[in-house]
């Protein structure tokens, strides 16, 4: 199994900056805590204070002082020679060398500063205290490593998990493309095809017919009846589900089709809005305009099987950044123990296009039903 890559670019300076403010800061923060307690420790607790300061004995608090100020100033040094050295990007036996560079340099900075500043009776004091000023800071510096590294390991999780993200996408839109490339392959067959097949018979039959009289030539222009009528309502109501008629040209041409299609004695409209204008509409792409037709087409299917309307209004309306769809019918409205399975497929599709779709009694009118579809341009 391939490993996904992130298709977002890798700002590799960006990446590095941001490990090394990490660094810093856990050095900074951690090294400032654990010191800040030692000195407190031993001025407070254990009563030890520099020898004098400047030939005089210092009071505990001068010494507290002291102590944190020279704390502070080997911590500075700490944070800058990791930095400099490039801790983070050492890895191996290199890195453990740099690490007891990096923390020799500031324990041999403090100990200079202790013998100079008179912390200690004797110098081999500042010595003993420079040691373990070391080992506090390799300690400090392998808990600042290891915070880099669970940060990259988080920052490579979630590009993994972007470009996971990204080739599911990708796949699906790729799977969509394909089906409505076979739905379109699948209903110019029925259109070309078989019906030209089937316009063919009847010629035969008709032909046939001619030489016929009586019951015979009845049955088979019964018959050729029967062909007539699955060639231009079966077979085209067929064709035009799999690929709605017109879907090519725009949403609007497409709703026009479907419009046209629902039989005379019901009252279909196709109305769209003057906020929307039809470029607005065709700006959509395929997936999407097929998407609404369906909702559309769904839309009036149940109003005829269910809802028993008499009147069919489809109206087309826009916004600045979305296309708004709406079947509204006068039937009997929504049962209150209605499962919508088609519905559910149909709003399941919508929301991978970021897309929503409600159905709700009419308000307008004192019975019938309203399916609103809302999908933005892209």
């Amino acid at each position: 199994m391939s490993t996904p890559v992130d298709p977002r670019p890798v700002d590799i300076a960006e990446d590095r900056r941001l490990d090394q403010r990490l660094f810093v800061l856990v050095v900074g923060v951690l090294g400032g805590v654990l010191s800040l307690s030692i000195s407190t420790q031993a001025v407070v607790l254990l009563g030890i204070n520099a020898a004098s300061l400047r030939g005089v004995e210092a009071s505990p608090l001068v010494n507290l002082l002291l102590r944190v100020a020279l704390n502070i100033a080997t911590i500075a040094v700490a944070m800058l020679v990791g930095s400099r050295l490039r801790l983070i990007d050492r890895q191996g036996v290199a890195r453990i060398v740099i690490l007891l560079v990096c923390a020799a340099i500031p324990a041999a900075f403090r100990a200079v500063l202790q013998i100079i500043g008179g912390f200690y009776p004797q110098p081999h004091y500042s010595l003993t205290d420079g040691i373990m000023a070391m080992l506090l800071l390799i300690v400090t510096y392998a808990f600042a490593l290891l915070a880099v590294a669970s940060q990259r390991q988080a920052r490579e999780s979630e590009r993994a998990r972007t470009a996971q993200a990204a080739q599911a996408t990708e796949a699906l839109a790729s799977l969509q493309q394909e089906e409505l490339r076979v739905r379109r392959e699948i209903a110019d067959a029925l259109h070309g095809n078989v019906q030209g097949r089937v316009v063919m018979m009847q010629a035969e039959l008709t032909d046939v017919a001619r030489h016929l009289t009586g019951d015979n030539r009845a049955r088979l222009d019964r018959v050729r009846a029967e062909l007539d009528d699955l060639r231009e309502n079966e077979l085209r109501a067929f064709s035009a589900s799999l690929y709605p008629e017109g879907i090519d040209r725009g949403l609007v041409p497409a709703l026009r089709a479907l419009t046209g299609r629902i039989p005379a004695a019901i009252g279909a409209r196709l109305v769209v809005a003057p906020a929307a204008d039809t470029a607005a509409a065709l700006e959509l792409d395929l997936d999407r305009r097929l998407a609404l037709v369906r909702v559309a087409e769904e839309a009036v299917s149940n109003a005829l099987r269910h809802g028993q309307a008499t009147a069919i209004d489809v109206t087309v309306d826009a916004t600045a950044d979305a296309v708004v769809l709406r079947v509204a019918d006068d039937g009997i409205g929504v049962a209150p123990d209605a499962r919508p399975s088609g519905l559910a497929r149909l709003a399941e599709r919508l929301g991978s296009l970021d897309g929503t779709l409600d159905l709700r009694d009419a308000v307008d009118t004192p019975t019938g039903a309203v399916l609103e579809a809302r999908l933005p341009h892209a």
